[in-house]
């Protein structure tokens, strides 16, 4: 009854305690302490079930076997031998001289002693086992979430603005090193005020200091090919690393290094602004090629025309006009049936030039030819979605899309794309609808799913579960001057609201 007694004490307490340790951290002073009540707790209940003989001995391996798992092999054997200190002058103090001396307790005992030897060598060897898998895990995930970071950012800039890119790599430095403040600044851009992009914890007084440190740096940056430490003395230390390219300066990228991170080391932090550096330079060469071969598409597009123009409707012109003015040198002395078949020749030259001027036009002008080839593309897009993945789509565009600007018909074919994208890979959404507004001076975009839906305050505020898709969104409507609203809840599907000024970039600019 005694023993039964102390087995149920026993699983009380065990019960008791282990919800303790789960509650309190790991690595706290209250952890440990309690792991040190406990392995004196062990060597009290041997006082009421015999000592050195008794059979609940082996319950000392709990506290060790915990400190073990969740603080340090060290402190596991540091507890074993107190216990072994303790317990041992104890018992041989109660014994009342049963044993001549105490090498001979030692002696008789000695099965006990190698057995907590033995089980101090096992904790060691799982402990070290331990932490090897912790850091095997620990560089899985680093790799994984660099995988995912990386095909995030090529996506993002393969359907963003050269301008919102370095938002972008400001935003991923920031997740990255998991620090609380991060920038870009642009060498190239126009205005002081768009110099400087900056995510995080910011303050004017620490933004002017970072513009101020840049600019009287700069050749210093642009001679620099690895990273380097500014002190901004009241603002902290900050690693700052060159974008640059084969051809170009791009700007500086840069990371706030808190306290702890510098203790730790810095270079983990190193690594990531090489891997972003290198990689919004190539992205920011990318996009810079794609718009001078824009530039030459457009540039042969008008020679195109010009040529075309020049040798159909100007070789009319010209006949008409050298006509027109023969006719009138010569008025008098022509005959008026002569008259009347020149000036219905230069009736019919000026039909035929009104008629190629007209085609070519027409051939160039969607709204004149009645084409949509922006809806047919989305609608296209919308329909490959739709096939893909088994999930009912459906747009309606409402107004003249003619009406919309090539800026704005890009950004809101990234957006339509991002937004369906998401209902379908993350709401799980069976139905999706589309509609377009398009009035005087505004568009009107709304995305609505039956998706699970999520708590968008939650989701939005945490960096690490927000992802790139619903910021890049965010980066296009701003740019454009317009507004965008999220509203969502769990299991009632997402609706997505977007409104475009249409005259605001030309106003902008």
């Amino acid at each position: 009854m005694f023993k039964l007694s102390m087995i149920v004490a026993l699983f009380i307490f065990a019960k008791g305690i282990t919800d303790i340790y789960r509650r309190i951290e790991k690595s706290s002073w209250m952890f440990k302490s309690i792991l040190c009540l406990e392995m004196v707790g062990m060597l009290l209940q041997l006082l009421f079930t015999g000592g050195i003989d008794s059979p609940f001995l082996w319950c000392v391996m709990n506290p060790s076997l915990i400190a073990a798992s969740y603080i340090s092999a060290a402190y596991g054997c540091l507890l074993l031998l107190g216990y072994l200190l303790l317990a041992t002058s104890f018992f041989y103090y109660i014994s009342g001289g049963d044993y001549e001396s105490i090498g001979t307790f030692l002696m008789d005992n000695s099965y006990f002693y190698l057995m907590l030897l033995h089980m101090a060598f096992f904790i060691h060897v799982l402990t070290d086992v331990k932490n090897k898998l912790e850091r095997a895990n620990t560089r899985t995930n680093e790799t994984l979430w660099h995988i995912k970071s990386l095909y995030q950012i090529v996506e993002a800039a393969a359907q963003s603005e050269s301008g919102n890119l370095r938002k972008i790599f400001t935003e991923f430095a920031l997740r990255l090193t998991d620090q609380k403040m991060a920038f870009f600044w642009d060498s190239n851009a126009n205005e002081d005020d768009e110099r400087l992009i900056v995510h995080g914890t910011t303050g004017s007084e620490i933004e002017a200091s970072i513009g101020f440190a840049m600019e009287s740096r700069l050749k210093e940056f642009q001679s620099q090919d690895s990273p380097s430490l500014v002190n901004l003395f009241f603002h902290g230390e900050y690693l700052i690393m060159p974008v640059k390219s084969t051809t170009r300066f791009w700007g500086v990228l840069g990371i706030k290094m808190e306290a702890y991170s510098q203790e730790e080391g810095k270079h983990w932090f190193v690594q990531q602004l090489y891997f972003l550096s290198e990689l919004c330079a190539i992205v920011l060469e990318r996009h810079q090629l794609e718009r001078i071969e824009n530039q030459l598409i457009i540039i042969e597009e008008q020679n195109r025309i010009a040529a075309e123009m020049h040798d159909s409707v100007s070789q009319h012109m010209f006949g008409i006009v050298y006509a027109t003015h023969s006719l009138i040198r010569q008025w008098p002395n022509i005959p008026e049936k002569q008259l009347k078949e020149q000036l219905q020749l230069i009736l019919e030259s000026s039909n035929i030039a009104s008629q190629e001027l007209r085609s070519s036009i027409y051939s160039l002008s969607s709204r004149k030819n009645g084409s949509s080839f922006w809806v047919s593309t989305v609608t296209s897009h919308l329909d490959s979605l739709s096939k893909l993945h088994t999930v009912e789509i459906r747009m309606k565009v409402t107004g003249d899309e003619h009406r919309l600007p090539v800026n704005h018909q890009k950004a809101l074919f990234r957006i339509i794309s991002e937004a369906a994208g998401n209902a379908i890979r993350h709401g799980y959404s069976s139905s999706i609808e589309v509609e377009l507004i398009l009035a005087t001076g505004e568009a009107k975009l709304v995305v609505n799913d039956n998706g699970d839906g999520f708590d968008v305050f939650g989701r939005l505020s945490d960096p690490k579960l927000n992802g790139l898709g619903v910021s890049n969104m965010k980066f296009l409507v701003q740019s454009l001057g317009g507004t965008i609203e999220i509203s969502s809840n769990q299991g009632m599907g997402t609706q997505i609201l977007v409104i475009m000024p249409i005259d605001y970039y030309e106003k902008r600019n």
